[in-house]
């Protein structure tokens, strides 16, 4: 009689889980949107806008190509015609990277990195004046606040 009562507890808890109540349901989680928004979308294409006019605008018309651009009897480099020395203190602002003169040319001469860098200078640090002509010809200051602002 003692093995019964010590039995028929257990029994009845899983008499009673049997039923569908006692199924284990999965667990429920919040659908992650995959990759950018709309939005983020809209305002990446504004930005990319800007800084291939600003490439055209800086480069005479070249904008983003792959033939090499020196500017300034070889002082500026690349669409964005960089000195070695600006693109060298902008990428370490930018992420710590320390560049030669030789790495931070080639990189100048790469357009998507150049572009890269310019965005961050331009919307992220709000430095229109590394390029004074352009920046009033296309009034880049203006439309950087504009975007920045969306």
């Amino acid at each position: 009689m003692n093995i019964l009562r010590t039995a028929i507890p257990p029994l009845l808890l899983v008499a009673l889980c049997v039923g569908p109540g006692c199924a284990k349901k999965p667990t429920e989680t919040a659908a992650v949107p995959q990759g950018p928004t709309e939005h983020e979308q809209f305002v990446q294409a504004r930005k990319d806008e800007v800084v291939q006019s600003l490439a055209v605008c800086e480069s005479g018309s070249w904008g983003p190509h792959s033939t090499r651009i020196s500017g300034g009897r070889g002082s500026y480099h690349g669409r964005f015609q960089y000195t070695a020395r600006t693109y060298i203190t902008l990428q370490q602002r930018r992420d710590g990277t320390v560049l030669t003169p030789k790495e931070a040319i080639e990189a100048a001469q790469d357009y998507e990195k150049a572009a890269a860098l310019t965005s961050w200078v331009m919307f992220d640090q709000g430095e229109t004046w590394h390029w004074p002509l352009c920046n009033r010809k296309l009034g880049l200051a203006a439309k950087v606040r504009e975007i920045n602002a969306l």
